[in-house]
């Protein structure tokens, strides 16, 4: 699984939770070696050895976990309840040889820990994926199979009672649920490539917001919602007035920023659920729902005005200037491209009325 986990860190993205990832169960490959050693020697410092190697393994997946999910990192919070759960563990079989608390020590600061892994995992903003799902189950058996050590430990009594109900849950129970959550560990980094490429598939690399495809989906989930409830829809296409004369002049570095900056400036402009989209070169798309004709030309306008106003690095300050058509939903239009044809009319009339203005599609 520690394999496993490197090629996925090699080969998908070189994510830090990955790497994280594999070196607790790197770390894991220590604890049971240790363990074994322990116990076929019968050496209390290898199984000092184990339990420390458990608590910083199970730090590691927790620390990952959180990586993944953008949360807030606090290596102390980790390292300062982990030191003081070793030094228990020393005290415990270096100097009283008590593997009772041995056996209810480590398991139940390790169950905790990975409850709250489970907990880290769990997505704020949206559904969890069937991955996701199969790790979140994993870590929450990883955690009760721990809490049932530490249970179990309770009815050590004597040198060979009560020890046969622990040693099945961990030779029986661990070693399967160390494999489903490396397993599904790896499976929801192949999820997140896969979501990495569907999104790479349906964004402009350099301006970050939806290209012709993306915009080209998101369009037809929009003209059949917008036909369900009866709501009004609109396209607007808009490009930047002078855009070749700008690369040409200041080089591509330049126009690269002009479109950067041209998008944000119109991503900002919409409300939530409305879809920005590059058709191409520095021609844009958006679809503005629950938006009227003269509602869009509204907005676009309020966009013009803020154009010139830009100031971007190696951009000449008031150069930018954009032209916009725009074209509303009509009863007979059945795809995106019939909205086009009619913004890409609208967006023709405003370059030949003198460009720097919104045009509306149909309009005198």
């Amino acid at each position: 699984m520690t394999i496993a986990l490197a090629i996925a860190f090699a080969h998908f993205g070189r994510q830090r939770h990955v790497l994280t990832w594999t070196a607790s169960y790197a770390v894991g490959v220590l604890q049971w070696l240790a363990n074994a050693a322990g116990f076929f020697l019968q050496s209390a410092a290898m199984f000092i050895v184990t339990g420390t190697a458990l608590v910083v393994s199970a730090s590691l997946l927790a620390i990952g976990i959180r990586q993944r999910s953008s949360r807030r990192v606090n290596i102390m919070a980790f390292a300062a309840p982990a030191a003081i759960v070793c030094i228990m563990i020393a005290v415990a079989i270096g100097f009283f040889g008590n593997q009772v608390l041995q056996g209810m020590i480590i398991p139940t600061y390790v169950g905790l820990l990975l409850l709250v892994s489970a907990a880290s995992l769990w997505p704020i903003d949206r559904a969890m994926t069937p991955p996701e799902k199969a790790f979140f189950a994993f870590l929450i058996l990883f955690a009760l199979c721990q809490l049932a050590l530490a249970v179990s430990a309770t009815f050590i009594r004597s040198a060979s009672e009560g020890k046969d109900l622990y040693r099945n849950i961990l030779s029986l129970g661990m070693p399967t649920i160390y494999v489903g959550t490396a397993v599904s560990a790896v499976l929801v980094v192949a999820g997140d490539l896969a979501q990495q490429l569907r999104s790479q598939m349906r964004h402009d690399p350099l301006t970050e917001v939806l290209n012709r495809r993306g915009l080209e989906e998101a369009a037809s989930q929009a003209i059949a919602q917008a036909r369900r409830h009866g709501r009004p829809l609109s396209l607007v296409i808009c490009d930047l007035d002078g855009f070749k004369a700008l690369n040409d002049n200041h080089g591509h570095i330049a126009g690269d920023h002009a479109l950067k900056g041209f998008a944000q400036l119109l991503i900002l402009a919409v409300r939530r659920g409305d879809i920005v989209g590059r058709m191409g070169g520095d021609e844009f798309g958006l679809l503005l729902q629950d938006s009227d004709a003269q509602a869009a030309a509204d907005v676009m306008e309020r966009v013009r005005l803020e154009v010139a106003h830009l100031s971007l690095p190696k951009v000449p300050e008031s150069t930018l200037r954009a032209s916009f058509g725009v074209a509303a939903l009509l009863p007979e239009d059945l795809t995106l491209e019939d909205m086009v044809h009619r913004a890409d009319e609208a967006l023709y009339s405003a370059k030949k009325l003198g460009k720097n203005r919104v045009s509306i599609a149909g309009a005198a």
